[in-house]
């Protein structure tokens, strides 16, 4: 699968480092290198970056912990699954999450444009995203060592 994202700073707007307190989500790779954002599954506020309705937005990833949403507990959706009609109940809709990078089991993979996903609403009607999924490659599963990886967008690895 993918346990998280980064993306670099220069991406995001201002007004999201706000409104979202994403300040405590910077990092650097090395002293040459560009400040980045992570976003990842096991942290305590779990969000990622999507590009919905022509904006880049901050939503919840998933639903991990709320076990009185109707919500799937899980972060990702598979393809298959979405593609079988499984997630129409929640009138799911397309999203990309963009991302110069992927971690899955402490490797970090390049990603060119992003990765594909859906977002669905809670019975509150806040947006939440899953991130979509489909069998490993070859590569992606020799790399990492797991069976999921994300659907990445104009990409194949």
């Amino acid at each position: 699968m993918c346990k998280g994202i980064s993306i670099l700073k220069a991406k995001l707007k201002q007004e999201l480092f706000e409104e979202y307190n994403l300040a405590s989500r910077v990092t650097a790779r090395g002293e040459a290198s560009e400040p980045e954002l992570h976003f990842m599954f096991p942290d305590p506020v779990v969000e990622l970056p999507v590009e919905w309705d022509g904006q880049t937005q901050i939503l919840e990833w998933g639903n991990r912990g709320n076990k009185e949403s109707r919500l799937p507990r899980s972060g990702w959706c598979r393809q298959e699954s979405l593609d079988a009609g499984k997630w129409r109940w929640l009138k799911p809709e397309p999203v990309v999450i963009p991302a110069d990078f992927g971690l899955e089991k402490g490797v970090w993979f390049a990603i060119d444009e992003g990765i594909r996903g859906i977002v669905v609403r809670d019975e509150q009607q806040r947006p939440h995203v899953y991130m979509l999924t489909t069998e490993a490659s070859v590569y992606y599963r020799n790399m990492t060592r797991h069976e999921r990886m994300p659907v990445l967008v104009g990409q194949v690895i």
